[in-house]
């Protein structure tokens, strides 16, 4: 026998652990992990917070991939869940179903899943019981090990080592989904597990390249370094399409003069009247971005500023993703080799490349009788302005070939990722750490405010999107652009 299977084999002589388990609202739970299984740890429990976190089942579809020693999928089960769960080990499959009876839970067990051979194996199995709601899967996020590395036995490999294959497990994954549409429901919502190596880094990034939306659950730091991240990834706006006309006077007035659904987006590719910042011509020229979001009208509340602030990292989260970049979102570290790459925020509303506009978003909203609207425009240049008297930017500078259609959905699927709220999805999160961070990229190059007759040093962001200014002997918060000039 190869050594890794000798091994492997060996261990099944171990006693399996023992361990008490507590579920995030309920009680511990007996847990029984004979080797070769993964046992329940930090990252399990980080899960189970986010999953805690969508409250009760009432009887929706879940699914666990690499269940393990069961405790994600018994703790659904508990909370209302119609839970199935599989795992290629066998010993995992028998672990999750006794700890399952012991636990008075009812959860479906199956052998089968992802292989090394990116094969999902029993598939028609497991689809027979979706299609599912939530699927999570607490990723083997290990770094692969080289061929002259010592190595654990084949069953603990699945269930602690990425693959080397296929840019690994969650890669794997977003494959499948996208070749097979009977495992997610409509309006579903994957939740993943992830260490912030390398890989793990680019996940969300790759999600968001095949347009699907993503959010970070939950996040646990360590002493050293690590951070494992849970995020939830889902199809924007449930499944809309995006709707396309050739010619439009602006896509933010369609939006106000006509009926459309919240997560709507008109995109035009020749738009006749765009408009920025205080009534500002946006010039389209063939092949630019220019469309609109209906959005949420409670969003209203939380400020104009703070909307086009996260309206500008979602623009910037399409290049990191199709420039293949950990997204800008994921966390404020993440700014600083974007800056390097010459990318920044300029306050209020637009996104710059070298210091010249390459993007810019203007946030309206309007009220009819008792009914409001919110809409959010977006422009983007894919080629820069052939013009001497307005400097602008193309992301033809920044990654070549770049298509207008695949923009448009990584696109829509940031935008959902930010704004868009829904029953299986986490809550909302704050980007001023990011925010400040891009705005920093700018700053950096030593620019300051320049206010009626004074020059201002910005020093942070409100939290509702506005500056906090200083002349050095005072300071001074800025709502508006209007009057202000960068310099």
């Amino acid at each position: 026998m190869a050594d890794p299977i000798r091994i492997e084999v060996e261990s099944q002589d171990k006693m399996p652990s023992t361990t008490e388990w507590k579920m995030t609202g309920g009680p511990p739970l007996p847990i029984l992990v004979p080797a070769t299984v993964y046992p329940p740890r930090e990252d399990s429990e980080l899960l189970d917070i986010a999953l805690a976190n969508l409250g009760e089942g009432n009887g929706r579809k879940f699914l666990e991939i690499g269940c393990g020693s069961g405790v994600i999928s018994i703790a659904a089960a508990k909370r209302g869940w119609d839970v199935s769960a599989c795992d290629i080990n066998p010993f995992a499959v028998a672990a999750t179903k006794g700890n399952a009876t012991r636990n008075n839970a009812q959860v479906s067990t199956i052998e089968g899943g992802l292989t090394s051979e990116l094969v999902f194996t029993n598939s028609a199995t497991i689809e027979s019981q979706g299609p599912f709601d939530v699927i999570v899967w607490n990723l083997p996020y290990l770094s692969p090990v080289n061929l002259d590395e010592p190595r654990l036995g084949p069953f603990e490999d699945a269930g602690l080592v990425d693959t080397p294959e296929n840019n690994g497990w969650g890669v794997a994954l977003l494959n499948h989904l996208e070749q097979n549409q009977k495992l997610l429901s409509p309006g579903g919502s994957i939740y993943l597990v992830h260490t912030n190596n390398e890989r793990g880094n680019l996940l969300q990034s790759r999600w968001r390249k095949y347009g699907w939306a993503t959010r970070i659950a939950g996040e646990l730091r360590f002493n050293d370094g690590e951070r494992i991240t849970c995020f939830c990834a889902w199809k924007p706006f449930s499944h809309k399409s995006i709707e396309w006309h050739n010619k439009l006077d602006s896509t933010n007035l369609f939006l106000f003069e006509n009926e459309r659904d919240v997560g709507t987006l008109i995109a035009c590719k020749n738009q006749k009247k765009g408009r920025g910042q205080r009534e500002r011509e946006w010039i389209q020229q063939p092949g630019d971005f220019a469309g609109s979001w209906l959005l949420d009208p409670n969003l209203i509340a939380e400020g104009v500023g703070k909307i086009q602030l996260f309206a500008g990292i979602a623009v910037i989260d399409t290049i990191c993703s199709l420039a293949r970049l950990p997204l800008a979102s994921n966390h404020w570290t993440n700014c600083n080799p974007i800056g390097n790459n010459s990318i920044s925020m300029k306050w209020p509303n637009d996104v710059l490349f070298n210091g010249k506009k390459l993007a810019g978003c203007l946030m309206e909203g309007r009220q009819t009788g008792d009914k409001q609207k919110v809409v959010l425009g977006i422009g983007v240049n894919l080629t820069p302005l052939n013009s001497d008297t307005i400097p602008s930017a193309g992301l033809s500078e920044i990654i070549h070939d770049v298509d207008l259609d695949e923009f448009s959905n990584n696109l829509n699927g940031s935008i959902s990722s930010f704004f868009e709220e829904g029953e299986l999805l986490p809550k909302r999160q704050d980007y001023d750490q990011v925010s400040w961070a891009l705005l920093g990229n700018f700053l950096d190059q030593g620019i300051s405010l320049q206010n009626e007759k004074e020059k201002l040093r910005v020093t942070k962001i409100t939290h509702t999107g506005e500056l906090i200014c200083t002349n050095e002997m005072s300071d001074k918060i800025i709502a508006e652009s209007y009057g202000n000039a960068w310099n």
